[in-house]
């Protein structure tokens, strides 16, 4: 047979019998769809993939209705490790980190299968602290704890601010702290001393304070660095 009839023959699926035609638009369909399955398939390994990633960067560990661990992502290991002493058992929680956990737990009621919150367990070291909080998970029975390491705030302008503070007033509230006095003060801000007793005056009010040392100190107090 001519090379240009053999060409002709497969590529035109008309030449073919009936039968042939129904296997070949069968085995068309299949690789179609096992191309659309493939495509699927990566897609999937790829949300995996970031999925396993982003689960790095988090503090979560998963525990059963008995409290024994079933799964601690990466962080998770290294904030334990950081803040407990070494786990003896690694099906179990450190010691404080399980007894807190129980008392959670009976602590836990339910209405309509909505479980009440729970207060975050804090553990301080010097320069940083961790918060453990505790998520109930009622359909598979299971219990989320995720940590999170934080570094405490400071007595900055910036963190005064946050106390509903105006920036001027934050200024004058941190070089309080600083023992300088209201003429100090106004040679800093390049200000008079009056608009400084009119600040004072706003930041008292707004702290619920009468004097200079009752401002700094319940600015300390909300900001987490002293405990009255």
């Amino acid at each position: 047979m001519p090379s240009q009839q053999r060409s002709s023959l497969s590529c035109d699926r008309t030449n073919f019998p009936e039968c042939d035609r129904c296997i070949l638009n069968l085995l068309h369909l299949d690789l179609m769809q096992t191309n659309q399955n493939n495509q699927k398939f990566s897609q999937e390994q790829q949300i995996l993939t970031q999925f396993k990633q982003i689960l790095d960067f988090i503090g979560a560990i998963v525990l059963a209705s008995d409290g024994q661990v079933q799964l601690v992502t990466p962080r998770a290991e290294q904030l334990l490790s950081q803040y407990f002493l070494p786990r003896r058992d690694p099906h179990l929680l450190p010691e404080p980190l399980q007894y807190w956990f129980t008392h959670q737990i009976a602590q836990i009621t339910f209405n309509e299968y909505v479980p009440s919150s729970c207060l975050p367990l804090q553990m301080k070291q010097v320069g940083s602290k961790l918060l453990v909080s505790l998520i109930p998970y009622t359909i598979k029975e299971q219990y989320f704890l995720l940590l999170e390491e934080q570094e405490p705030q400071s007595f900055s302008i910036d963190d005064l601010e946050l106390l509903g503070l105006t920036k001027r007033e934050a200024e004058v509230l941190f070089w309080i702290a600083k023992d300088k006095s209201n003429a100090g003060i106004a040679k800093v801000l390049g200000c008079s001393e009056g608009t400084i007793r009119k600040h004072l005056e706003h930041l008292y009010e707004k702290l619920g304070v009468q004097t200079r040392t009752g401002a700094v100190m319940v600015a300390l107090t909300k900001l987490g660095l002293f405990k009255g």
